[in-house]
C-alpha cells in the first residue's frame, strides 16, 4: 500500500511501578471505626449533633442530629470543621463563628453564632501497608517481586496499546489525506448538513438561549460562517464513511452477526438506544454499528 508509521518504544519506571501500586493501595482503603477518646484528623467523617445559636436563639438550619460530616470538605462554614479537628471522640465542643458577608440567607449574612457540637463517632479511611500479607491477601501472587513484575506487564501493555492506536490514528489521517473523492453522494451531504444544523438548533433549546447565541458560544461569527465549517464536516463524515466502506470491500472485510449483537448490548448497557444513536450519529442503530466495526 505504501503507507509508512514511525515506530515506538515503551519503557517503565520504577517511579510508575510505585505510583500504580500506590493508586491500588488507595483503592483497597477502608472505613474503620475511630477509637472513642481519639483525635478527630482531616479526612475523617464524624458523626455530630449540633446546635446553632445567634443572640442566644437558635436559628432556621441551623440544628442536627445524627449528621455525618467529611472534615476538609467545604460543607460548612469557615471555622466548623477547622474547630473540630484535634477534638477527641465523644467531646462536646463549643465553636464561635461569623456567617461570611455573602452567604445566601441574609439574617445570617456577617452575623456571629454559636454552635454547641456533640462529636459522637468518627470514621476514617485506613490504607493497607504495602508488604507481603497484602500481596498474598489480595492478589494472586505469592511475592512481592512478582507481583511488582505482573504491574510492570500491565502498564507495558497499556503504553503498548496506546502507541499502536496512535499509530492506527496516524495511518488513518494518512490514507484520508491521500485519497481523492471523485464524486460525493449529494442525499448523504444533504442529510449531513441538516443534521447538524438540527443539532445547532437542539442545543439552543436546550440551553434556553438564541440559535445565535448558541452560533456564538461555538465562535462562529454569522450563519455564513457556520455553514461553510459545516460544508467541510459533512464532507470530511462523509469522506471517511466511504473510504472504510471501500477498504472493507477491497480488503473483504467482514464481521460476524455475534460481533454486532455484542456492540448493540455494550451500547445499550451506556444507556444508548436507537433513538440516542441516531440524535447523536444520524445513524440507525445498524448502520452504525456497520461503521463501527467495519472502522
Amino acid at each position: 500500500k505504501g503507507l509508512t508509521v514511525a515506530g515506538y518504544e515503551v519503557e517503565v519506571t520504577d517511579d510508575e511501578i510505585d505510583t500504580r501500586i500506590e493508586q491500588e493501595l488507595e483503592e483497597a482503603a477502608s472505613s474503620q471505626e475511630v477509637a472513642k477518646g481519639s483525635p478527630v484528623k482531616e479526612g475523617d467523617t464524624v458523626n455530630i449533633d449540633y446546635v446553632g445559636k445567634k443572640d442566644g436563639k437558635k436559628f432556621d438550619g441551623g440544628s442536627a442530629e445524627g449528621y455525618d460530616l467529611e472534615i476538609g470538605s467545604g460543607s460548612f462554614i469557615d471555622g466548623f470543621e477547622d474547630g473540630l479537628i484535634g477534638k477527641k471522640i465523644g467531646d462536646k465542643v463549643k465553636l464561635e463563628l461569623t456567617f461570611p458577608e455573602d452567604y445566601g440567607e441574609a439574617s445570617l449574612a456577617g452575623q456571629d453564632v454559636v454552635f454547641n457540637v456533640t462529636i459522637n463517632s468518627a470514621t476514617r479511611m485506613t490504607v493497607p501497608e504495602y508488604d507481603l500479607d497484602y500481596v498474598k491477601n489480595t492478589t494472586e501472587y505469592d511475592s512481592i517481586a512478582a507481583y511488582e513484575k505482573a504491574v510492570e506487564k500491565e502498564i507495558y501493555k497499556e503504553k503498548e496499546a496506546e502507541e499502536i492506536s496512535n499509530q492506527q490514528t496516524e495511518l488513518w489521517s494518512k490514507v484520508l489525506e491521500d485519497t481523492e473523492v471523485i464524486q460525493y453522494p449529494e442525499k448523504e451531504l444533504d442529510y449531513y448538513i441538516q443534521f447538524n444544523s438540527d443539532q445547532m438548533d437542539d442545543m439552543a433549546e436546550q440551553y434556553g438561549v438564541s440559535r445565535e447565541d448558541m452560533l456564538a458560544n461555538y465562535d462562529f461569527g454569522s450563519e455564513e460562517e457556520f455553514a461553510a465549517v459545516n460544508e467541510d464536516s459533512r464532507k470530511l463524515r462523509v469522506k471517511q464513511e466511504m473510504l472504510i466502506e471501500y477498504i472493507a470491500d477491497k480488503e473483504e472485510l467482514k464481521y460476524t452477526d455475534e460481533e454486532a449483537e455484542e456492540m448493540i448490548a455494550s451500547f445499550e448497557q451506556m444507556g444508548y438506544d436507537e433513538e440516542m444513536v441516531k440524535s447523536q450519529t444520524g445513524h440507525d442503530m445498524d448502520s452504525y454499528v456497520r461503521i463501527e466495526l467495519l472502522y
